[in-house]
């Protein structure tokens, strides 16, 4: 129950409950996924950007999880995403076992904020992920500071981040943004992964002769990636008052997209099999990038009521289920009408009344089980050739049996 202040806070945003609900808008199942096979990606793209810049100064508000990636900057980290197959529903894909895909994204995520702020849309999944880096470009800012995989690395996209004033930092790609060394690497320190060297480089526009010059950063590592590779070279046109091991460390942080891609999979079902037809595969690949925005601001109430230690116990799974479960019989007796006066709130009046109904939450159904250290098999598993599958029964008695 929340407490009487905000309670009549609570009311007080609603408004008044309507006396008469209004009447629902019928529509058959296969009209509404018609309407989703036909809208435009470019709409999807325009709700996210919409709905991140209306939730970013309540975040602002907020406190944040960590220190800011690098102050003074607006750090924003580029990666894509290759939508899973879906069902072979539509008469087109029927006759291929193949996995058949409808689409693929660039996805912008705003680490200091936890915020997915920009987001682009292909529905042909062979496209070229470069082929689409001039729609993130054309929304750089100064200050902004791109963090990105060497796929992203491209002459142009280098040249166009610097003349609109931005910054970057990007792994080597050595075809697509070739650079020329004019000093020798020197070693600059030691990060936890591995050691840190420094050398000046200039990469060449193609088409106008311009040069660029750039800072090559070079990770030698104690323990070799997944891809058996011993040393990252990285790219920045970051100003020398960043140290190159700070530079090598915001681009460790990198993966915390990564993170937020398995959050989007599993909790959040951004893949939705039966939807075939790309458009409306990719709206619902949208809407759950809404829905991640929408609890990062829940988990930064959180956080502001029961302090950072607290709200990073809270598990993303369980928090997308409360949702989820309680999310019908909201819009059922609670039409929308009743959330008019929440328009009206400025960000500081919003985070404050969403901070003091996060106390009221019971933290303890949304903290994720504590786990002990996993241990090593002790066997490794192998392929028996000589069978297709185990009867799980079976290997159970073999294995309870002395």
């Amino acid at each position: 129950m929340l407490s009487s202040d905000c309670s009549s806070r609570f009311r007080l945003a609603s408004g008044r409950l309507c006396s008469q609900p209004t009447l629902p808008i019928t529509a058959s199942y296969q009209a509404l996924y018609g309407k989703l096979g036909r809208i435009d990606p470019h709409l999807s793209e325009a709700i996210v950007r919409f709905c991140a810049e209306k939730l970013r100064p309540v975040l602002e508000q907020l406190p944040r999880r960590d220190e800011p990636v690098l102050p003074g900057y607006r750090t924003r980290i580029l990666d894509g995403n290759v939508l899973t197959g879906t069902d072979h529903r539509l008469g087109a894909l029927r006759q291929w076992l193949n996995a058949c895909l409808p689409g693929k994204s660039l996805v912008v995520l705003e680490p200091d904020l936890g915020l997915i702020s920009d987001l682009v849309l292909c529905e042909d999944a062979y496209t070229q992920e470069r082929a689409l880096l001039g729609h993130v470009l054309e929304r750089v800012q100064a200050k902004d500071l791109l963090v990105f995989d060497r796929n992203f690395s491209t002459t142009g996209f280098a040249f166009g981040i610097a003349q609109r004033d931005g910054f970057f930092v990007g792994r080597q790609h050595r075809t697509t943004l070739p650079v020329k060394c004019v000093s020798k690497l020197v070693k600059c320190g030691e990060t936890e992964t591995g050691k840190v060297y420094e050398q000046r480089v200039q990469a060449t526009d193609p088409k106008t002769g311009a040069l660029l010059f750039l800072r090559r950063i070079e990770v030698r590592l104690f323990e070799k990636t997944r891809d058996g590779e011993r040393t990252i070279g990285l790219l920045t046109n970051l100003p020398e008052t960043v140290s190159a091991v700070a530079i090598a460390e915001i681009y460790r942080k990198r993966w915390t997209i990564e993170t937020q891609f398995q959050f989007l999979t599993e909790s959040l079902h951004c893949e939705v099999p039966g939807l075939g037809k790309p458009k409306a595969a990719l709206f619902a690949f949208a809407m759950s990038l809404v829905a991640s925005n929408a609890l990062g601001v829940v988990r930064a109430s959180l956080r502001a009521a029961h302090g950072t230690e607290v709200e990073s116990e809270v598990s993303g799974y369980y928090l997308a289920d409360e949702v989820a479960a309680e999310y019908r019989t909201l819009a059922k007796y609670l039409g929308a009408e009743t959330w008019e006066g929440w328009r009206t709130l400025g960000a500081e009046e919003m985070a404050s009344l969403l901070t003091e109904i996060a106390r009221q939450v019971n933290m303890q159904e949304l903290l994720r089980n504590q786990r002990g250290p996993k241990k090593p098999p002790d066997k490794k598993p192998v392929y028996n050739k000589n069978h297709k599958h185990f009867s799980t029964h079976r290997l159970m008695k073999e294995a309870e049996d002395p």
